[in-house]
């Protein structure tokens, strides 16, 4: 779990309010906020239609991104790119520290990386945060 700062309880109070589930973490760039929520209440955050992710978007003035939680690295990434074509997840231990090297559909690059790399870098520090891992993508173009 991540130390909240002021700002951050704040964040946590609001979501609260509105979806009516605590995260569990959160990270915030430029463009959007993720937050981490357990994996049985991601629906309930989530709401009928989005909904409390619109309210949320509006409140916060930002793209609001809630990602189910996952105690297993390879479940975690695969939550946090859903709507990324993952070919596969490798995981290695290089000189003491573990690895994660993930293979996406050519096509969908641009969008595991997001505008300026916002969405790779935040996978980036929540995996060194929750699983002390990095992570490495690739891509492989898919022949039809």
């Amino acid at each position: 779990m991540v130390e909240l700062t002021e700002k951050g309880l704040g964040y946590f109070s609001i979501f609260e309010s509105v979806a009516g589930v605590m995260p569990l973490d959160y990270i915030e760039s430029e463009n959007f906020i993720i937050f981490i929520i357990n994996q049985l209440q991601i629906g309930k955050a989530i709401g009928k239609g989005g909904i409390n992710i619109e309210k949320l978007s509006r409140i916060f003035k930002k793209k609001v991104v809630a990602v189910a939680d996952s105690s297993d690295p390879e479940i975690f990434i695969r939550n946090f790119l859903k709507n990324t074509n993952i070919l596969s997840i490798e995981s290695r231990d290089v000189m003491g520290e573990n690895e994660f090297i993930i293979t996406v559909d050519e096509r969908d690059r641009g969008t595991a990386i997001g505008r300026g790399g916002e969405r790779i870098k935040a996978l980036k520090e929540l995996m060194k945060r929750k699983f002390k891992s990095n992570i490495h993508l690739r891509t492989r173009r898919i022949l039809e």
